[in-house]
């Protein structure tokens, strides 16, 4: 009579099943908000069944990943400060960028993202540009440059005043330096234009009496030549 007998391999194989799936979602909405030159206000919606948002910066590029740049905030919340920049000396951009975690620990690949640009550079450019108008208006004596390096100046200094008032100024400081050198030299720019304009005229009188005088010379000339021949014929 046969028994049934269990099965047997002569080698057991070990299966290992690893399973990936859904993490979380990475952070929406992402805003910078320039508030002054020291607070840049950054927020987001935290992406969903996400626990923590960690956001890291980075100047003139892109945080590459988690481990790039510098840290700005790491935790539960949706919204965040910047205080470690000075937009207003600052001459690159500040990229930040945002991950989401979820309860086990794991980051999302994606990400949400945004940057903020430096005045700096802007305010250099603004100089440079108002400073080569100038220039340009001395060297070519043109009436037209000349005013609009004024202009440029007043915009300056107008500028550099709303600065000074958005971080409440209380004395004397960077800003109001700006402001009172782009309004003298602005002063400087349309005295000049108004000195320009007058030499102009005053050239173009004694051209007009110059011709005036040649032209009279001229007569006088031909008729003491006229005198000469009458005399000459008695």
């Amino acid at each position: 009579m046969l028994t049934p007998q269990p099965a047997s391999a002569a080698t057991t194989a070990t299966i290992t099943i690893t399973a990936s799936g859904y993490i979380c979602e990475a952070p929406g909405g992402f805003t910078v908000t320039y508030i002054s030159d020291w607070e840049i206000g950054l927020s987001w919606t935290m992406g969903i069944g996400a626990n923590n948002t960690m956001v890291r910066a980075a100047i003139g590029r892109v945080p590459a990943d988690r481990e790039d740049g510098y840290l700005v905030y790491y935790g539960d919340g949706i919204y965040a400060t910047d205080w470690s920049q000075n937009l207003d000396t600052l001459d690159a951009k500040v990229y930040y960028r945002a991950w989401s975690e979820n309860a086990g620990g794991i980051w999302t690949s994606e990400y949400g993202e945004g940057f903020i640009e430096g005045i700096g550079m802007k305010l250099i450019a603004f100089i440079v540009l108002a400073l080569g108008l100038m220039i340009a208006a001395f060297v070519f004596k043109k009436q037209a440059l000349m005013m609009a390096a004024g202009l440029g100046f007043v915009g300056l200094g107008v500028y550099m005043r709303l600065q000074s008032v958005a971080v409440g100024w209380t004395g004397w400081d960077i800003y109001m330096l700006f402001f009172w050198l782009g309004i003298a030299l602005a002063f400087v720019c349309f005295f000049e234009t108004f000195l320009v304009a007058r030499k102009s005229q005053e050239i173009e009188l004694a051209k007009e009496e110059g011709e005036q005088y040649a032209e009279s010379y001229g007569d006088m000339l031909e008729q003491v030549a006229k005198l000469r021949k009458f005399k000459i014929r008695r």
